[in-house]
C-alpha cells in the first residue's frame, strides 16, 4: 500500500512547516524566519531556523535540515511513510492508498528493510527461545551481558546450519536474490544458495531512525574456524560508510550530554551502555570515516576517542583524530591501562572509576605528545624535530583560528621554541600549494562540490541564480531556464543542481523549494542550498541595493531575475573576451587573428546590447 506521490504534493503543500514544529520547539520570529534552539545538537545561541515561505528548516550549528516530513523522521524517528501520514492526520487530509507501487526504487528498498526484520526476529528466537542457542547464550552470560541489554540491542544467534535461514526464507516467499543482496544468504559453486551466517553471535546495526539496515556475525566457540568477524555487505540499504553502530541506541544521552565516547567493537560499546554510559557509539570495526563524522556532527561536535590500548588501537586512534579534527570537533582522548580495553575496564573497574578516565581526558595535543614520548621519538634533536611537525600537522587541521592560536602557544611552550617558527612550519601545510597537493586525494564526488565549501570562490551571480531557482515561482523558473544552460555554471556542483531543476520542472511546472529540496541526492550540495536560502545576509540584498532609484523593484522578482540573467550572461561574455584578448596576444598568424577580431567585435556589441536592455528597462 502506497501514498500517490501528487497526495505527498498535496500533504506538503498543505502544511505550515512553522506550525508543526512550534509543536516541539519554541520558536520566535526574526525578519523573515523562525529561529530556535536547535533540538538535534545542545546549544546556547539560537542557530536553529524555519522559513515558511520556503517550507524548510535549518540549523547553523549541525548542518540538520529539511522539510516538515524530514524534521518528524528526525525528531520523532519515523519512517517517511509515517511522517506523511502524522501531517495528514494533523491537518484534515484523507489519504487514499494506491495498491499499485508508485515508485519501484523505494519498494524495492523497503522489501530490502523487511526482509532484515525478519532475519533479525530469526536470528533473536534462536538465541532466546531454541536449545541450539544454549552456547551462544552461555558465552554472552560470561562477557557479562545481562539478557534485558541483550534485547535491548537485539542480539541473536545463526544457528549452525546451512540452510535455517534459507528455508524460513522460502516459506515466507521471500525474494532469495534479495537475501543475497544484503548478505543473508549466498550462492555455492553448484548455484545453490546456503545460509551466510552460521554458528555466529549475531550484531544487528540500525540506523539512526531505528530500522534494522545490515549484521555482524561473532564467531565465540573455541577453535572455531574463519574471521572474527562477518558482516553484512553494502546494500541499498546498508552504507558502511556512513553507518554508526549504536547511534540509534545513543542519540538522546549524546544530545543531552553535548558529548559521544567513540569506541571501535560492538562489545565495547554494549558493556558501556549496560554500565550505565550510553553516549557511545562504534565505527563497527572499520576505520572513522568522513561520512561518519559527519553524521555525528549533527548531534554533537565534542567527542572523545576511547580505542584499545594496543599499538593497532592506538594508530586507529590517531587516524581518527586527524578526521575529526578535519571536521572542527573538539577532540579528547581516554586513555586506559596496557591490556585493558573499553569491555574489560567497564566490567572490571566499574562505572564510577570509568567517569574518572572521561574527566582526565588528553586534548589530541597532549596524547599525540604522549605517544611520540612513549615512541621514543623525542630523545633526540632530529627525531623530536619531525615529531614536532608531525604535530603541527594535526594542528592544522583544526578551523577555529583562536584554538589554533592557543594550540601554538601550547607547543611552542611545550618544547621550548617561539611561536613564530611554529606558525612558519604551519604556513608550509596550509598554503595554497599544499592544498592543491592534498585534493586529488578526494573521492570523486567529493571533488564534483568542493568548490562550495569555500563560498568566497563562488561567482556571486552563479550563486544567485541558484537561489532564484530553488526559491523562485514557475515563471522566474522558466525565464532562467530558458536563458541559463547547465554548462554555464563554472562551479561543477551547481551544474547539477540546474541539471536536477530542470529535470523535475520538465515533468511539473508547480515545484516547490521543499520539493526540489527533497530531490537534491548530494548531501554537500543540500546542505550547500539549505543555508544559501535561509542565510541571514543573502547576496540578494546587497544587490537590491542598487535599486535605490526604482524601489518598485524590491517587490518585482521577476524583474530582478531578468537583470541577474542579464549581469551573468554579461559576465560570461566578459570572461571569453579576455580569453579571446590572450589569443591575440600570442597568436602569429594574420588570418586567424582576423578572426578572433570578428568574434570579439560580435562580443562586444552583444555586450552593449545587454546593457542598453539593462538600462531601459
Amino acid at each position: 500500500m502506497k501514498i500517490p506521490q501528487d497526495k505527498i504534493d498535496e500533504i506538503r503543500s498543505s502544511a505550515d512547516i512553522a506550525d508543526v514544529i512550534s509543536n516541539y520547539v519554541p520558536l520566535r520570529k526574526r525578519g523573515k524566519n523562525y529561529i530556535g534552539l536547535c533540538p538535534f545538537h545542545s546549544e546556547k545561541t539560537p542557530s536553529f531556523t524555519v522559513n515558511s515561505n520556503l517550507q524548510i528548516y535549518k540549523c547553523f550549528g549541525c548542518s540538520a535540515g529539511g522539510n516538515v516530513f524530514t524534521f518528524l523522521m528526525e525528531y520523532k524517528n519515523l519512517s517517511f511513510i509515517e511522517s506523511v501520514q502524522e501531517i495528514a492526520e494533523q491537518y484534515g487530509i484523507k489519504i487514499e492508498y494506491e495498491e499499485e507501487a508508485f515508485n519501484k526504487q523505494q519498494d524495492e528498498i523497503e522489501e530490502l528493510y523487511d526482509i532484515n526484520l525478519v532475519a533479525a526476529k530469526y536470528f533473536s528466537e534462536n538465541l532466546f527461545k531454541k536449545s541450539e542457542g544454549e552456547s551462544a547464550r552461555n558465552y554472552l552470560e560470561k562477557r557479562r551481558l545481562k539478557v534485558q541489554t541483550q534485547k535491548i540491542f537485539g542480539l541473536g544467534y545463526a544457528l549452525d546450519s546451512w540452510d535455517s535461514f534459507l528455508n524460513l526464507a522460502k516459506s515466507k516467499s521471500i525474494d532469495l536474490d534479495k537475501a543475497k543482496q544484503i548478505g543473508l544468504i549466498d550462492v555455492n559453486s553448484t548455484g545453490g544458495y546456503y545460509d551466510k551466517f552460521r554458528s555466529r553471535i549475531i550484531f544487528p546495526i540500525f540506523s539512526p531512525n531505528g530500522r534494522v539496515i545490515a549484521f555482524g556475525g561473532r564467531i565465540f566457540k573455541e577453535g572455531e574456524q574463519g574471521a572474527k568477524y562477518l558482516n553484512s555487505p553494502e546494500s541499498k540499504v546498508y552504507h558502511k560508510r556512513s553507518a554508526l553502530y549504536g547511534l540509534y541506541h545513543a542519540k538522546e544521552s549524546i544530545r543531552e550530554f553535548d558529548k559521544a565516547i567513540l569506541v571501535e567493537g560492538y562489545m565495547d560499546l554494549i558493556s558501556l551502555y549496560q554500565n550505565g554510559v550510553k553516549n557511545v557509539v562504534a565505527s563497527s570495526g572499520t576505520s572513522l570515516t568522513d561520512e561518519q563524522v559527519k553524521l555525528l556532527g549533527r548531534f554533537t561536535k565534542n567527542i572523545y576517542v576511547l580505542f584499545d590500548a594496543d599499538a593497532a588501537g592506538q594508530k586507529a586512534a590517531v587516524r581518527s583524530i586527524e578526521i575529526l579534527l578535519k571536521e572542527n570537533f573538539e577532540v579528547k582522548v581516554i586513555t586506559l591501562p596496557e591490556g585493558e580495553d573499553p569491555d574489560s575496564f567497564i566490567n572490571n573497574y566499574g562505572k564510577d572509576e570509568f567517569a574518572e578516565k572521561v574527566k582526565n581526558a588528553a586534548s589530541f595535543f597532549e596524547y599525540q605528545v604522549e605517544q611520540l614520548r612513549k615512541a621514543g621519538k623525542l630523545d633526540n634533536v632530529n627525531d623530536q624535530t619531525e615529531a614536532i611537525r608531525e604535530i603541527v600537522k594535526n594542528v592544522a587541521l583544526v578551523k577555529d583560528v583562536l584554538r589554533r592560536t592557543l594550540l601554538i602557544k601550547s607547543l611552542a611552550n611545550k618544547f621550548g621554541l617561539r611561536e613564530k617558527l611554529i606558525e612558519s612550519e604551519l604556513e608550509k601545510i596550509v598554503s595554497p600549494k599544499s592544498e592543491r597537493i592534498i585534493k586529488p586525494s578526494l573521492i570523486e564526488a567529493e571533488k564534483q562540490v568542493v568548490t562550495i565549501d569555500e563560498v568566497k570562490r563562488i561567482p556571486e551571480l552563479e550563486k544567485e541564480i541558484i537561489k532564484l531557482l530553488f526559491e523562485g515561482d514557475s515563471e522566474i523558473l522558466g525565464l532562467i531556464l530558458d536563458e541559463v544552460h547547465d554548462d554555464d555554471f563554472t562551479v561543477e556542483g551547481f551544474k547539477i543542481l540546474s541539471s536536477m531543476i530542470r529535470s523535475e520542472f520538465a515533468g511539473n511546472k508547480n515545484v516547490t523549494t521543499s520539493y526540489l529540496i527533497e530531490k537534491i541526492e548530494n548531501p554537500k550540495l543540500k546542505d550547500f542550498v539549505e543555508k544559501l536560502l535561509l542565510e541571514d545576509d543573502p547576496i540578494s540584498k546587497k544587490m537590491w541595493e542598487e535599486y535605490t532609484n526604482e524601489i518598485v523593484l524590491r517587490n518585482n522578482k521577476i524583474i530582478f531575475a531578468q537583470d541577474v540573467v542579464r549581469r551573468f550572461h554579461i559576465l560570461t561574455i566578459d570572461k571569453t573576451i579576455h580569453a579571446i584578448q590572450n589569443e591575440l596576444n600570442a597568436e602569429k598568424d594574420q588570418s586567424v587573428i582576423t578572426e578572433l577580431l570578428q568574434e570579439l567585435d560580435a562580443l562586444i556589441k552583444e555586450k552593449a546590447s545587454l546593457r542598453n536592455q539593462h538600462e531601459n528597462s
